[in-house]
């Protein structure tokens, strides 16, 4: 049986892209969700089956702060992350020129990224989409033939669409971080994992996250994220979202026995191997 994945967006997405380049197979089933809460309810709905694929920050537009509370309302485990470099395209139907567009599609972040390109066209119209795959799809099946869009090449390929032009965007540094997620009920396999997602909520007392702060220093593991975003219902207080790199698994147990005496509450989201921004597909 082919290993469900669970795609926030359409097929041809970058989501989709992030998820064949993490598991390496063709073969893969793509389920596809209007959203990350369609996402997430999806695969806590179909643990035995489903794995979900999950943006979580971007180099450009930063951190999608609703997913942090997403993964904990859901209970979901984080299992592996991928780093995706994002590069956007310009297509249209076969045999078209840019100069025959009239219209070019987008999601409005992707429309942002490609402004400098885009300024050289000046007879181009921008329209703003909710999906960069959906653009591709609408024009494929509309026959528009005076609509371009910016999109993945997967969805170009997908589509059937002719790449005008590659690599568009602005910034080249342009990267998506993904997290791989199942439901916290299937057991993962022990592997060599040397990086850990966790939340806490601080004691509330003067020097609470200095004390969390001294605790992972000082058993030699690197903070390399640290994100707060609000309780619900709880004004003026907040979860941390933590991201802990370590070298040695006994290092990793005893900072989390020592954060656990220092916190009010200590959740792991998950323990997985570190993805390198280097080697970003």
């Amino acid at each position: 049986m082919n290993k469900k994945i669970v795609i926030q967006g359409i097929e041809g997405c970058f989501h989709q892209e992030a998820a064949l380049a993490y598991f390496g197979d063709k073969a893969l089933e793509f389920v596809c969700a209007d959203d990350f809460e369609a996402l997430a309810s999806t695969v806590a709905a179909k643990p035995m089956t489903h794995t979900g694929i999950m943006a979580i920050e971007n180099s450009i537009a930063g951190t999608i702060l609703q997913n942090y509370r997403i993964l904990r309302e859901y209970q979901l485990r984080i299992v592996g992350e991928i780093y995706l470099k994002i590069r956007h395209n310009l297509m249209c139907l076969p045999e078209k020129s840019i100069e025959e567009m009239t219209e070019v599609w987008s999601h409005p972040m992707a429309l942002n990224q490609c402004l400098p390109f885009l300024r050289k066209y000046p007879h181009l119209k921008m329209v703003e989409t909710k999906d960069t795959a959906l653009c591709a799809k609408e024009i494929s099946e509309g026959k528009l033939a005076h609509v371009a869009c910016i999109a993945s090449k997967t969805a170009a390929e997908l589509y059937q669409l002719d790449i005008l032009s590659s690599g568009i965007e602005s910034e080249k540094h342009n990267y998506t971080r993904f997290f791989i997620v199942q439901d916290n009920t299937i057991s993962v396999p022990a592997g060599n994992f040397d990086k850990a997602s966790i939340y806490i909520k601080l004691l509330d007392k003067p020097g609470s996250l200095y004390e969390v702060l001294r605790i992972i220093k000082d058993r030699e593991i690197n903070l390399s994220k640290l994100q707060s975003y609000p309780i619900p219902g709880m004004v003026g207080s907040y979860y941390f979202h933590l991201d802990l790199e370590f070298g040695q698994d006994k290092n990793y147990a005893n900072c989390i026995q020592d954060l656990q005496r220092a916190t009010d509450l200590l959740e792991v989201l998950g323990v997985y191997k570190k993805a390198s921004v280097e080697y970003a597909i």
